[in-house]
């Protein structure tokens, strides 16, 4: 006679091998699209069956300190899903202080107390939030599955904090089965972000993209991507904020120094405008031979201007120029909100370069300004003539 296997050990058998498909999946979609979050989730589902295991093997100290580690790595891999995001710096320090440092440390706690597992999990838990709270509105629609990912992989935690040993059967199974939903939901919207940010990156390459003196993007470049900005702006509410740069001394530099030091001051402004844009949806392209176009993708007006334009003037000033050692690039930056109607980008880039230009001739101080839709000179005609 044949011994017959309880449901409960199917179900097991079942989330494990589910967890143990998704883990090669990630590895090999790590490595074909060259996406680090993907091999981050399979180092945490990996963790995550060694904690099932413990269970299992009904060891008395082991689960909640196994399990610890989980929480820790998913918090890396988040780290990385929302690089994207305008204004997380500090929150992503914290994310990696956490993840990284603390949930390690009260993991080896774990081993002696339980209670270190549930102060490890409420502080995870808190900052999770924090961090999506903020990079909600720039993370649709992939952002959706994490979710129930990240609330399953929270009840998990907590389970092991309710249940006590000896564990049995049915702890361990209601622990796989949260760790599988979490594993799933998770990998897919991973999978979901990595396929919109390699569309984003193929349609960049797959063009005439980079201008040949200063290595910025071409003016083709960031008008396609204006309207990337605004289809996002209409289906999910994603703002974007597009910048005009203005280089203001370039023409003393080039009276003083020659023409020579202007040329390698334009090059010196936009290798550092380039080194200032530090999230995966902002692009700079020159637009003139003294002005550069920024587009700031997921970011509100307010936040744009004190981070990517803040970084943008601090970066010419943070170090004298190669060819002219006692001059600095002085930046002046004219900013707006990409439309959701039908205007053109050479139109709001146009308008755009007319305040600019305003601003310039009545000489103002500011070095940022935030300008309205309405607050935006006039197009002529001719620059939209009828068909």
């Amino acid at each position: 006679m044949t011994d017959r296997i309880d449901p409960e050990q199917l179900w097991l058998g079942a989330c494990v091998g589910a967890q143990v498909l998704l883990v090669v999946l990630c590895v090999i979609n790590a490595n074909v699209h060259r996406e680090r979050a993907l091999l981050l989730h399979a180092a945490a589902t990996l963790m995550a069956v060694v904690a099932v295991q413990a269970v299992i093997g009904n060891h008395p100290l082991l689960p909640p300190a196994v399990l610890l580690l989980v929480p820790a790595l998913a918090g890396l891999q988040l780290m990385d899903l929302v690089s994207h995001g305008g204004g997380l710096r500090q929150l992503r320090r914290w994310l990696l202080a956490v993840s990284a440092l603390v949930l390690p440390l009260l993991a080896i706690g774990a081993v002696y107390s339980p209670w270190a597992l549930a102060g490890g999990m409420v502080l995870w838990i808190a900052l999770v939030i924090l961090v999506l709270l903020r990079a909600w509105r720039q993370s649709q629609p992939w952002v959706w599955w994490l979710l129930p990912g990240l609330a399953a992989l929270a009840l998990a935690g907590l389970a092991v904090v309710v249940d006590k040993p000896p564990y049995d059967i049915d702890d361990a199974v209601r622990l796989a089965a949260l760790l599988t939903v979490w594993a799933t939901c998770t990998y897919v919207g991973t999978g979901w972000r990595g396929r919109i940010f390699g569309e984003t990156r193929a349609r960049v390459q797959g063009s005439n993209t980079v201008d040949p003196l200063t290595g910025l993007a071409t003016p083709l470049v960031l008008a396609q991507r204006m309207l990337a900005a605004r289809y996002l702006t209409r289906r999910y509410g994603h703002p974007s904020v597009l910048m005009v740069v203005h280089i203001e001394n370039l023409p003393a530099i080039a009276t003083e120094f020659g023409l020579e030091a202007a040329e390698s001051a334009v090059l010196a402004a936009a290798s550092r405008v380039r080194e200032s844009l530090m999230r995966d949806g902002d692009v700079a392209a020159r637009l003139a031979h003294s002005r550069i176009g920024v587009l700031a993708e997921g970011a509100a007006p307010g936040e744009a201007a004190a981070t990517v334009a803040t970084r943008i003037l601090v970066a010419g000033l943070k170090e004298p120029l190669e060819a002219a050692r006692a001059e600095y690039l002085r930046f002046r930056i004219v900013l707006g909100t990409i439309p959701v109607d039908d205007t053109p980008p050479r139109e709001l880039l146009y308008k755009l370069n007319l305040r600019m230009d305003q601003e310039l001739r009545a000489g103002s101080e500011r070095r940022i300004v935030t300008v309205a839709q309405d607050e935006l000179p006039t197009v002529p005609d001719l620059l939209n003539p009828t068909p």
